[in-house]
């Protein structure tokens, strides 16, 4: 497979991916979720080599002081014209004198606009060339409805997204998505400094550095968190069952995130794989903890994708395969309506019998869902925990020459047995909703934990998930 097919989740639209796509294409992946706070997002991409989030917390250039603002508006409507040309596809540029008129029309109502906004706006220091060609992309990507798939990333973002996928971060290592207007910790990541402070799935980021984030666009929060190495970042955190607000201080650092970490349940036989995103090498990491699980003779196996963002699909791809050889793993379907068939890669099997359960919830996104959805179609897991992200569009990336780059939405696709996902999601199997303020457990902890603490812990999808397991794989 190319890796320069990319496909990005969102968390009310999501992504998986791949295919037609031009080689030559540069890619990234990684929805704006994944430039939030030096972690991954669900709103990361899944690349058909899917290389997502949803933010990590990189430094961003300083602004550039303002030029008067009549010359700054005169560079971002020659800007913002470019813009529009560019995005007019062929057809529309040869169209007949009535498109042209309404070309014109909208470039005139925005020329008029940048006037306005040149001789009136109170803060000069924001009329630079930079922002508003900056807004003036965003608003072109997010008026064609795909949310949070197709996208406009800044040259720091661009980079930052490369990063992430190589699982490498900068800043504390969480994982944020705003869910009902609050900015809300999604994942963790083992050993950031995130982890260390004590934040968890479910925590809200009340304020950063003394500001409430209540109204801020989940973007200008990403650029509060994140920061270089070595700087402190003050968060707020109002935590589901605790009155008072906590304050933390949290000193950034870059974070090399471990995509995939395994363990024994405790007092049972049977093993949680967790991963956490689809980066460059996590198929092969995924398939040594499976052997190594193998080889302790556990007799089922929990595959944990929750909190996933995705991407590389054809990292996803190389862990369908340890569980089933061949079969189907999603259709693309693209512009002309027909879907067309991704395989699995046949005669790589590690573990074609093993009883398997899937674990997702709502930050189960792209790579993550395909996956998923091809072990449930193909009859070879049953999947437990909540609704998933829905992400269902194939981006490809296309880099732009000063580094920025364009996501665009180019295929969509569809389960093994030709369920949409876009914006929808993959019910489970069986139901289980993880309680506001309860831990995910990561392999990291049941390592120390007793059989008697795992029975009254608060993962509740977990427990479920190794109940349905036990009396298999004691067989």
């Amino acid at each position: 497979m190319q890796r320069d097919k990319r496909v990005c989740p969102r968390v009310a639209s999501r992504a998986g991916g791949l295919s037609t796509i031009d080689p030559q294409t540069p890619s990234t992946i990684l929805a704006r979720c994944l430039v939030q706070d030096g972690a991954v997002c669900p709103m990361m991409a899944a690349t058909m080599a899917d290389r997502p989030w949803p933010h990590i917390a990189y430094g961003f250039p300083r602004r550039q002081p303002a030029v008067h603002p009549r010359w700054t508006a005169t560079l971002a409507r020659a800007a913002l014209l470019a813009v529009l040309l560019f995005a007019m596809p062929p057809a529309a540029m040869a169209a007949d004198a009535t498109d042209d008129e309404t070309a014109m029309l909208d470039a005139g109502l925005i020329d008029e606009a940048l006037d306005i906004i040149a001789e009136r706006y109170v803060d000069e220091d924001a009329l630079t060339s930079e922002n508003l060609t900056a807004g003036a992309l965003r608003g072109i990507v997010e008026a064609l409805g795909d949310d949070g798939h197709t996208e406009y990333l800044t040259p720091a973002e661009n980079a930052a997204a490369r990063d992430a996928l190589d699982g490498r971060v900068s800043g504390i290592g969480i994982v944020l998505d705003r869910r009902a207007d609050t900015p809300l910790v999604i994942s963790v990541i083992d050993g950031s400094p995130a982890d260390r402070a004590g934040l968890r799935a479910g925590d809200v980021i009340g304020s950063v550095d003394g500001m409430e984030t209540t109204r801020l666009p989940l973007a200008v929060l990403g650029e509060l968190v994140r920061g270089l190495a070595g700087t402190v970042v003050q968060l707020g955190i109002d935590r589901p069952g605790v009155a008072e607000r906590l304050e933390l201080r949290i000193v950034r650092q870059d974070v090399e995130v471990a995509p995939v970490s395994w363990a024994l349940v405790p007092g049972t036989n049977v093993a949680v794989v967790r991963i956490v995103q689809f980066s460059e090498g996590a198929g092969d990491r995924t398939r040594d903890a499976i052997a190594a699980a193998l080889g302790q003779g556990v007799g089922g196996m929990v595959l944990d994708l929750r909190g996933d963002p995705g991407g590389f699909v054809d990292e996803a791809l190389d862990v369908a395969a340890a569980f089933l050889d061949g079969g189907v793993a999603y259709q693309e379907v693209g512009r002309e309506g027909s879907p067309r068939e991704i395989g699995i890669p046949p005669g790589r099997t590690l573990a074609a019998d093993i009883p398997l359960i899937v674990l997702v919830d709502y930050a189960t996104a792209s790579s993550a869902e395909i996956l998923a959805a091809a072990l449930r179609d193909n009859d070879r897991a049953a999947i437990v925990g909540e609704q998933t992200f829905g992400t269902g569009t194939v981006l490809n990336t296309f880099d732009l020459s000063d580094g920025s780059a364009l996501k665009l939405g180019v295929l969509t696709w569809l389960t093994p047995d030709g369920e949409a996902v876009f914006r929808i999601g993959l019910a489970p199997d069986h139901v289980v909703e993880q309680q506001p303020g309860s831990l995910h457990l990561r392999p990291a902890q049941l390592r120390d934990m007793t059989a008697t603490e795992l029975s009254s812990a608060d993962d509740l999808p977990l427990r479920r998930a190794v109940a349905l397991l036990e009396p298999l794989a004691d067989r």
